[in-house]
């Protein structure tokens, strides 16, 4: 049997975003492969025959750039957004006869996210546009309705040959340098991800689908929303009547705030006149809302919303509220379906029936699938019956419900980063694809085992995975894992870290791995517990997991390593100022220094709520004693640090602080540059990058825990 190596990475096939047609005979997802002579990934639709399980899933778009597969509400076609023509775009493939997949957007900055409305004849999307773009798409809307025949229809466009595209699109990208010549920032947030903000923001647009795909589609895009938008607005929703188009907007674009302050918006979905775009507001008091999905019967309105402690960021839970008959959401009767349940929602759907809400929870490190038995009318006590579907060991990462009480969804095991299951009508899980089952099949997995502990009045759960040729008997050296957020939860299925994990104990290490306080997964209390404390209380927890599983008896204790990425970076570089136990340690994109964090993050606030309210002009010394450099001098292990050169959500300024101060008290560290990266260099950075971390990573650990080469 061959071993898990970094280098498997590329032969790992990961799926995502399953969504089953409207008469329940097939589903489509995407499936993501790794390119290893292009250093990129490969994105293609593929789709499954659920009337036949022997049916092999096969590819539909061979594209490689596609994904968001989304069913016409009659099943003749699947729209999908794809990157073949350089900027994203609608495009929609015939289902069930012949043809080939054709664009129905052409928006020159390209489409976010878009849905069908109800009676199929029209899509909704997203598109980021500036303030002056705007402006000029309503002088060119003006005049066409100028322009109409004595028919009401619109003039036909005026024809350009390849050579006059081509300059076109020279000049705009000469005109966009010149613009950002220099770059001017009057706002905050003003870079994420890897990429400035710049000044546009997503807009939400109506287009018209050709009755036949044969036909080219002259109809032109309408924007919905008004030009003096400041902020994004959520993907577009329809109503079940098609009238009204549900999205979700910040309700302060100038409060520096990405995450919070938003309410739910409508808009008439019909209403084409430029000179009258607006939107109503859906407020709840005291609540950030999202994600505004309504009942296929139209009668529910189902969204998450999080309460808005000005003290600390809270979990989001899933509510309903009843629809008028205009559209307009009665909040007065608004029913919090998980919010007994002391858990995190991920995602949520409705059944295509209107009889249940099906739904993900973070819980006890894992994801499992529920649902709310949905009255027609809203109930006296508000009660409404819930049911757990699943209670696998997995992480469900995408799903889609059926009217016949079926399910099919996308989960890691620990036995498998990615395949496609259905759940049956008795509640049986069968798997439907295992993309990488041959992988699997040749090469030797780390057992992954739960281990459940007390630290300071409260239950931890952690894992272990033991290398496949594991003997209890022989001593191995361990690499202790952690997780950032702080308010992640990882689990024996944690498909992000899945490959990670396995190459380190292929390699010969027992990794260790927790959800210490602070973690999601285990309710309000736990998730709260490390606020203001970062540092000690969550290191007491892991060190008590360290300290059982080096109990056990075959753990080489000279020859124990460290590591986490994000606030686990944090963590990292923590423990090492304050624990001398291990021999080598490596922080990835952390936080170190809490007082210039504040100010270079594109989350200021969430740094001020997790330390207690405190900014640096309150107390920056308190700020400065809770940073892991303030501990430099009292480092003595060998660490490795890693940053990506764009990270915007934690700065590379943290890294070049903590490398500089050790370096200079002679400490032993080395900080590696990573061009091209942001903050999710290790879950989506490029292939190359991603199997050389983790390559370095081991060296690393393999150098200064004196393991033998």
């Amino acid at each position: 049997m061959k071993i898990i190596t970094p280098e498997s990475l590329y032969d790992i096939v990961l799926l995502d975003d399953a969504r089953v047609s409207p008469d329940g005979a097939y589903v489509a997802f995407v499936h993501t492969s790794v390119d290893r002579s292009g250093n990129k990934y490969n994105r293609t639709i593929w789709i499954k025959d659920l009337t036949d399980r022997r049916a092999p899933a096969r590819p539909l778009t061979a594209s490689v750039k596609d994904g968001s597969p989304r069913w016409s509400p009659d099943g003749r076609y699947l729209a999908f957004i794809s990157t073949r023509d350089e900027k994203p775009q609608v495009f929609v493939l015939p289902m069930r006869e012949p043809g080939e997949a054709r664009s129905i957007t052409a928006h020159p900055n390209g489409v976010e996210a878009f849905e069908w409305s109800p009676d199929g004849k029209r899509i909704a999307f997203t598109a980021r546009m500036r303030t002056d773009e705007c402006e000029r798409e309503d002088e060119a809307a003006t005049k066409d309705e100028g322009r109409k025949t004595e028919d009401g229809e619109s003039a036909p466009a005026t024809f350009k040959d390849a050579w006059e595209l081509k300059r076109e699109k020279e000049q705009t990208q000469h005109e966009e340098e010149m613009r950002l010549d220099p770059r001017v920032i009057s706002r905050v947030p003003y870079r994420t991800g890897t990429t400035f903000i710049e000044d546009r923001y997503a807009h939400i647009y109506v287009v018209d689908v050709p009755a036949s795909l044969a036909e080219f589609n002259a109809g032109r895009a309408f924007r919905l929303t008004p030009n003096d938008s400041a902020a994004n607005f959520a993907p577009p929703v329809w109503s079940a009547d098609g009238k009204t188009i549900y999205s979700a907007y910040t309700r302060d674009p100038d409060s520096g705030e990405m995450f919070r302050y938003a309410d739910l918006v409508r808009f008439d979905a019909g209403n084409t006149n430029p000179h009258r775009r607006g939107f109503e507001r859906i407020a709840l008091a005291g609540y950030t809302c999202y994600t505004p999905t309504p009942s296929p019967d139209g009668r529910w309105l189902a969204f998450d919303r999080s309460f808005e402690d000005p003290a600390a960021y809270q979990p989001a839970t899933l509510a309903i509220v009843p629809l008028q008959p205009d559209g307009a959401a009665d909040m007065d009767h608004l029913i919090d379906l998980t919010d007994a349940l002391d858990r995190s929602l991920v995602a949520f759907a409705w059944s295509p029936d209107s009889r249940f809400l099906y739904f993900t929870l973070s819980k006890d490190g894992a994801i499992n699938l529920w649902r709310a038995r949905i009255p027609r009318t809203p109930p006296r006590a508000r009660r409404i019956e819930i049911q757990q579907v699943t209670q696998a060991i997995q992480e469900i990462n995408d799903f889609s419900a059926m009217a016949d009480g079926r399910a099919v969804f996308i989960a890691s095991t620990p036995g498998d980063p990615s395949a496609l299951y259905e759940l049956d009508a008795q509640r049986r899980i069968r798997p439907l694809y295992r993309p990488n089952s041959r992988f699997l099949a040749e090469h030797s997995i780390g057992r992954v085992a739960s281990v459940r502990y007390r630290s300071e009045g409260r239950t931890i759960q952690g894992w272990v995975i033991t290398p496949p040729d594991f003997d209890p008997r022989q001593r191995y050296p361990l690499v202790v894992q952690m997780h950032g957020g702080p308010h992640v939860m990882w689990g024996a299925a944690t498909r992000s870290m899945w490959h990670e994990f396995q190459a380190m104990a292929a390699a010969g290490y027992v990794v260790f791995y927790c959800n210490p306080r602070g973690s999601d997964g285990y309710g309000r209390d736990f998730w709260h517990a490390n606020r203001g404390d970062w540092g000690d209380g969550p290191m007491r927890d892991v060190l008590r997991g360290v300290d059982i599983v080096v109990g056990r008896g075959y753990i080489d204790v000279e020859r124990m390593c460290l590591t986490g990425g994000s606030y686990a970076g944090y963590l990292t570089a923590w423990i090492i100022g304050r624990d001398h136990r291990f021999a080598a340690a490596c922080a990835q994109r952390g936080v170190y220094n809490l007082v210039s964090m504040r100010n270079t993050t594109d989350v200021p606030f969430f740094n001020d709520r997790e330390m207690g309210g405190i900014t640096p002009w309150d107390d920056a010394q308190t700020l400065w004693a809770r940073s892991p450099i303030a501990l430099v001098p009292n480092m003595r292990t060998p660490l490795l640090i890693e940053h990506s050169e764009l990270d915007y959500r934690v700065p590379i300024e943290q890294a070049e602080q903590l490398f500089q101060a050790m370096r200079l008290q002679r400490k032993v560290v080395e900080l590696v540059r990573w061009p091209r990266e942001g903050h999710e260099l290790s879950r989506s950075g490029e292939p190359k990058h991603r199997v050389e971390r983790i390559q370095r990573i081991i060296r690393w650990f393999n150098t200064h825990a004196r393991r033998e080469q």
